[in-house]
């Protein structure tokens, strides 16, 4: 399994449309601005006006701009908006049949994964998107 660049590139973009703030950024003059295919930055920017994280405008003089400020943009809320797998790639895989009286491998990775997921979710809530740019 790859893995995923979709939070990455949500935080460029809106790091771009906040540096820009607050005129309408159309999506390729982000896509060219982050340097990734239009359709990519259209899908990731459909998540982020879904999550209300950034606001659409249609129209030939349309664009997107932020839903609110960069300092109450964090990015658990991004990556929730953006990603459907989990932060850490590793499998867990199914028990073996037949061992669940006798090893605990399953249970306790499975709680050390989502411990660790949960940690790392907190950590990204802890930063705004604020700290990423220079106006």
């Amino acid at each position: 399994m790859s893995r995923s660049t979709k939070l990455v590139t949500a935080a460029y973009i809106l790091s771009y449309v906040a540096a820009k703030a607050p005129d309408q950024i159309t999506t390729d003059a982000i896509a060219k601005a982050v340097e990734d295919h239009p359709a990519r930055v259209r899908q990731i920017v459909a998540a982020l006006v879904k999550a209300d994280l950034l606001t659409s405008v249609r129209g030939a003089n349309g664009g997107v701009t932020l839903a609110r400020p960069p300092a109450q943009i964090n990015f658990r809320d991004v990556y929730k908006a953006v990603e459907d797998q989990p932060m850490l790639s590793l499998a867990l895989g199914e028990q073996v049949t037949g061992w669940a009286d006798k090893c605990k491998v399953y249970p306790i990775f499975s709680r050390l994964y989502d411990d660790l997921e949960e940690k790392m979710l907190s950590e990204l809530a802890r930063h705004r998107l604020n700290q990423l740019y220079n106006k």
